[in-house]
């Protein structure tokens, strides 16, 4: 009998401990509501698709403008998971002075404050733990690796060479070594990475340069 209960709770720590190494966030939804706009929200054009997944997100292209509150982190806190409007880190155009480079980007809040972060083989890890949500891994267009390469080239799709394949291959499988949010920053990503300006870019953004936080499409 002690040796059953001995092995129950082995188990049981082992599930928790396994628990324990996954960071999930069941609170961002992957496509933006319509939202109507309120007297002091910010009507946003984002003709970036580094946001952009299996139905265009973000893109105003595709949805039309975005409704930002530049309100909203007056009395709420910055959550992971979070869509926010930003200026760009002067760093940005110091590092591409001849990129034509827009002011303001939208990315998504990754990691915050005093937070580490990583990236292994395509995966995001925070503080050692593996970002289990829908935007935790490299994905291009909300595509994985093993979705994207079993449709390329495909009558309909996009043409992608042996160069594009290579690049594409890296950019799945990418690595950042861990690196610690300083304080009063925040560590963001775009959902397509390599369309995205972001972080793995222009480093992290320091919270006053946050506009607002994104929070649908506008009502036409």
């Amino acid at each position: 009998m002690k040796f059953k209960l001995v092995i129950l709770v082995f188990f049981v720590l082992v599930i928790s401990g396994c628990q324990e190494q996954n960071i999930t966030n069941d609170a961002s939804q992957e496509t933006p509501t319509i939202v109507a706009k309120e007297n002091d929200s910010i009507l946003v054009d984002n003709n970036n698709d580094g946001m952009s997944r299996r139905q265009g997100e973000y893109d105003s292209q595709v949805h039309g403008k975005l409704v930002v509150n530049p309100n909203y982190y007056i009395e709420n806190k910055i959550q992971r998971g979070d869509v926010i409007y930003y200026k760009l880190p002067k760093v940005y155009k110091i590092k591409f002075p001849r990129v034509n480079a827009p002011e303001f980007g939208i990315s998504r809040v990754i990691a915050l404050p005093g937070e580490l972060v990583q990236i292994k083989k395509g995966q995001i890890y925070i503080n050692e733990k593996r970002l289990n949500t829908f935007y935790g891994k490299m994905s291009s267009w909300g595509e994985n690796e093993k979705e994207f390469f079993s449709t390329i080239n495909e009558p309909g799709t996009a043409i992608c060479d042996e160069v594009c394949q290579k690049n594409m291959k890296d950019f799945f499988n990418m690595n950042v070594g861990k690196f610690e949010v300083p304080v009063n920053q925040l560590y963001v990503l775009g959902d397509t990475g390599w369309r995205s300006i972001d972080s793995n870019i222009h480093g992290p953004v320091p919270i006053t340069n946050i506009i607002g936080k994104v929070i649908g499409y506008a009502e036409k």
